[in-house]
């Protein structure tokens, strides 16, 4: 069965066809400015991820500006979320939303308020507050990001003892509101409080369809310990795809939108091309700790495309056994017999240095292959915002530069850790996130490809 949604990887999708594509798509304004919004989940087990949350958020800032992405205070405003559930589930309040603010003490201000209580049934109002984020006053023309911390999934995904069960009882759909964030170019970053959301039969196969659909990541934590650091690699990866995104993306839209091209074939293109000019990107690497299996590819490509949870619920299938990965669920046993029970998994993993490819003329480089289902991808010379110069961005700065402490293309955050002593490699690995710089990867690529065709639906 098909149905109506996002254009996927395997072909555009006719709904998509509005007759041209905005000229306004992604104005430049010459100035970089972020509009973060954080959803934190409230109820009982969220207690240490709120501390985190409070205990550094003047650091999360500080390193936001000091990569040199951000100048002016004002270029930065952070707003909040805060959810627990519907009544009779929960009697305290549903959400509490702080509107953006550029001062940050007023945000602290706001998270020491927060405490972790109730609950009710497994699911929560994830729903509610993914409603109050997108309904925020977002700037038209700033870089727009959510990241939602939880350990439950929203009402109505097929949970066993689900008290509403139908869904959200405010009437809002999680997959119609993360299509419409697609199309204000608002991205999605999921921080998977682990391992209590994968407790649940659908909640990991959900967030990942969510993510994927606002060209976001899921990142599963297993210690609010890492917190910060998945924060601020998020905003900091993020901020370097909105500026490729404004450089390339009306051009994407047409290709996608316009020509009829698959997201596929156009992305395979992108990434070339952006490999050929060495186009450097931060990024967040991290060993998978969830299990493959046909089950769960099969549910995060039903909620994927489906129109509703309604036409998703009937579709979806039980994955047997553990979501982890055995390696995962042996590190985890030897932590607890290590540590008292105490274990710091779910860690961003080192990665090595993507090997960066000369710049030659595109006329000279291999076409990339195409699979037999994809439509023949033509060779075009006129695709001008992928040829620009390898010397500058949008926004008028080095491409292979940045003032963010790198070492051996890792990026460390001693900022906020040892009381401000920088990380050496040996430490980072054992504590952590790693977080690296290096050239484009092709699953970038396809989140730019994505996000852009999103945007190019947008009236």
């Amino acid at each position: 069965m098909e149905f109506e949604g996002i254009p996927t990887t395997s072909q555009p999708q006719e709904m998509y066809q509005q007759g041209g594509i905005p000229q306004d798509l992604h104005a430049d304004t010459g100035r970089k400015t972020l509009d973060l919004v954080f959803i934190q989940d409230c109820t009982g087990s969220q207690g240490s991820y709120i501390s985190s949350a409070t205990k550094n958020i003047e650091e999360i800032c500080a390193a936001i500006f000091a990569s040199g992405k951000l100048e002016h205070p004002e270029d930065l405003r952070i707003g909040l979320v805060a959810f627990r559930d519907h009544p009779p589930q929960d009697h305290t309040y549903v959400t509490k939303t702080t509107p953006f603010t550029s001062d940050i003490n007023h945000v602290k201000r706001v998270l020491e308020s927060l405490y972790a209580s109730g609950g009710g049934d497994g699911p929560e109002a994830v729903t509610a507050a993914l409603g109050e984020a997108l309904n925020m006053d977002w700037r038209e023309h700033a870089s727009k990001m959510i990241v939602l911390i939880a350990d439950a999934p929203p009402h109505g995904i097929g949970e066993y003892g689900d008290g509403f069960d139908d869904g959200s009882p405010d009437g809002l759909d999680p997959l119609i509101l993360v299509r419409q964030m697609a199309q204000r170019g608002i991205t999605l970053f999921f921080v998977a409080c682990e391992p209590a959301l994968s407790g649940y039969s659908y909640a990991t196969d959900f967030y990942q369809a969510i993510t994927t659909i606002t060209s976001g990541l899921m990142l599963p934590l297993t210690t609010a310990n890492l917190l910060a650091h998945a924060i601020i690699g998020s905003v900091l990866e993020n901020l370097d795809m909105e500026r490729l995104i404004r450089e390339v993306g009306q051009a994407v839209a047409q290709r996608i939108l316009g020509n009829q091209e698959s997201v596929d074939d156009v992305a395979r293109e992108l990434h070339e091309r952006l490999l050929l000019r060495n186009e450097s990107t931060k990024k967040i690497v991290f060993d998978n700790i969830y299990k493959e299996s046909a089950e769960a590819k099969h549910n995060v490509q039903v909620f994927t495309e489906a129109p509703n949870l309604s036409a998703a619920r009937p579709l979806l299938k039980k994955v047997h056994g553990s979501r982890f990965t055995d390696k995962y669920l042996a590190a985890r046993q030897h932590s607890r017999s290590s540590y008292g029970g105490y274990t710091s998994l779910g860690y961003i993993s080192p990665a090595p240095s993507l090997p960066r490819r000369p710049s030659t003329p595109p006329s000279t480089a291999p076409a990339p292959s195409t699979s037999p289902s994809s439509p023949s991808r033509r060779v075009v010379t006129d695709f001008k915002a992928f040829s620009a110069s390898q010397s500058t961005s949008v926004f008028g700065t080095k491409v292979a530069s940045t003032p963010f402490s790198l070492a051996g293309n890792k990026a460390s955050f001693g900022a906020i850790r040892n009381g401000g002593n920088s990380i050496d490699d040996e430490e980072e690995e054992d504590g952590g996130i790693k977080f690296s710089e290096g050239a484009i990867t092709l699953d970038q690529a396809k989140r730019i490809a994505l996000q852009s065709a999103w945007r190019g639906t947008r009236s």
